[in-house]
């Protein structure tokens, strides 16, 4: 039976610090962000501060249970660690069906960039996305960790170009900041439900800092870059955020946000920004391409992190020799998530609508796990957990109050029982002979 310490272990703190600030930093940060504000107006800088404090709440909670977790264990392995195999299983199962779909859906959003300049058909371009990432993957995991650490950098130097812009935009020119803020229906146009909610859409913009700690596994040391990729999300969030947040807020009327469309990409044209709208392409895309990749090598250690437990079958243990790669497990991800891209063409409003409609319940409900794994194990100091949990029910509350979001909750709940049925007539004694050395 292979074992864990055969996966490669040559990623960096670099790597890790740069994985988890890209996870953070989604394509959906740089267009989604335009329906929270057409939503939220003004005041939706408080649906960002309440979602960034989640996220770094939840972060403090994989930071507490990864001092405490024996071994080399990711956020899945802290969760099974802390509330036992029943719950590792469905964790793991609701994280990869995510990512899977996560990875569909950005395929399919690349290859809608690249349509226009490349000419193949839709089918044949989107397998080349897909193949092209997933070779990087097959090289190494240190290709992985450097291709996420370069594309992540890229959207890192991207705020910090537009920062500066958006600075020099109100040093330089005479920018009626208190209308843009006060004159437009005012700070709360859609009132105080709106805030609320708006949290979702905000929330899952954030999500994917979790990907470090499945990273760090394959690092020279685990608990130290755990420790370090989620002590800065408090600075992450606050810096990229809240800063371009405010900056797009006073620079151009939140009014004239359109959803859909990249409100960055409004304030640099607002002030006739040479060749805004190539640069932001590339940034999107750039973002999009980051997203497939994190996926792509998420999806194959968390399937064959479930086979080494016996949740998955065992041939996902398999590891390549030179390259310390879970090739099949790799490979079995892709496929999925190219089973996903194609059902947004064969059954778009089924199959498609009902796996991307799974992903806001299950991201939750893998948060709230990490939250009571820290309460069981760790549970003095509760006050940041409750607070965690407190601002879930929100985002919950809120996604049921919204006729668009509310089958997402729904949905979701009944998916997990199903895993959870599935976890409880699995047979015991196989699981266990699979997990057995």
């Amino acid at each position: 039976m292979t074992e864990p310490d055969q996966l490669a272990q040559s990623l960096r703190t670099r790597h890790i610090v740069m994985i988890a600030l890209g996870g953070v930093i989604g394509a959906g940060f740089f267009i989604g962000s335009s329906a929270a504000l057409s939503m939220g107006g003004p005041a939706v800088i408080v649906s960002y501060v309440l979602a960034g404090l989640l996220v770094w709440l939840v972060n403090s909670m994989m930071r507490d249970l990864s001092a405490l977790t024996p071994g080399r264990a990711s956020f899945l392995g802290q969760i099974r660690y802390a509330l036992g195999d029943r719950f590792g299983f469905v964790a793991g199962w609701t994280y990869w069906l995510t990512w899977v779909t996560v990875i569909g859906v950005e395929a399919i959003a690349v290859t809608s960039m690249l349509t226009p300049y490349i000419p193949v058909p839709y089918a044949v371009l989107e397998l080349l996305v897909l193949g092209a990432m997933t070779a990087v993957n097959l090289l190494s995991v240190k290709g992985y960790g450097e291709f996420e650490y370069w594309f992540s950098a890229i959207k890192v130097l991207a705020i910090i170009v537009f920062s500066g812009i958006g600075f020099w935009a109100l040093g330089a020119h005479s920018i009626p900041v208190k209308e843009n803020l006060f004159s437009h229906g005012g700070v709360l146009p859609h009132g105080l439900l709106a805030l609320l909610a708006v949290i979702p859409t905000v929330l899952f913009s954030m999500g994917g800092s979790e990907i470090a700690t499945v990273a760090a596994v394959e690092s020279d040391n685990t608990e130290r870059n755990i420790a370090r990729a989620t002590r800065t999300i408090p600075l992450r969030i606050g810096v990229f955020y809240l800063v371009t947040i405010s900056l797009i807020l006073c620079l151009v009327p939140w009014s004239d946000v359109v959803p859909g469309q990249s409100p960055f990409l409004l304030v640099l044209n607002r002030f006739h920004v040479p060749f805004a709208g190539l640069a932001m392409g590339i940034v999107i895309l750039v973002a999009a391409l980051s997203s497939l990749n994190s996926g792509i090598y998420v999806t194959s250690r968390i399937l064959y992190e479930l086979a080494e437990t016996g949740d998955a079958p065992s041939t996902f243990l398999v590891v390549e020799p030179k390259t310390q790669l879970p090739r099949r497990a790799l490979l079995a991800s892709v496929g999925a998530s190219i089973f996903v891209a194609a059902t947004a063409i064969l059954s778009p409003g089924l199959i498609f609508a009902v796996l991307v409609s799974l992903t806001g319940g299950f991201m939750l409900f893998n948060n709230a796990l990490l939250v009571f794994g820290r309460l069981k194990i760790m549970p003095q100091k509760p006050a940041g957990a409750y607070l965690a949990l407190a601002l879930i029910a929100m985002a919950i509350i809120a996604m049921m109050i919204q006729p668009e979001t509310r089958s997402q909750i729904e949905m979701g709940a009944f998916a997990i029982v199903v895993i959870l049925l599935a976890e409880r007539f699995l047979p015991r004694a196989k699981r266990l002979q699979n997990n057995a050395p």
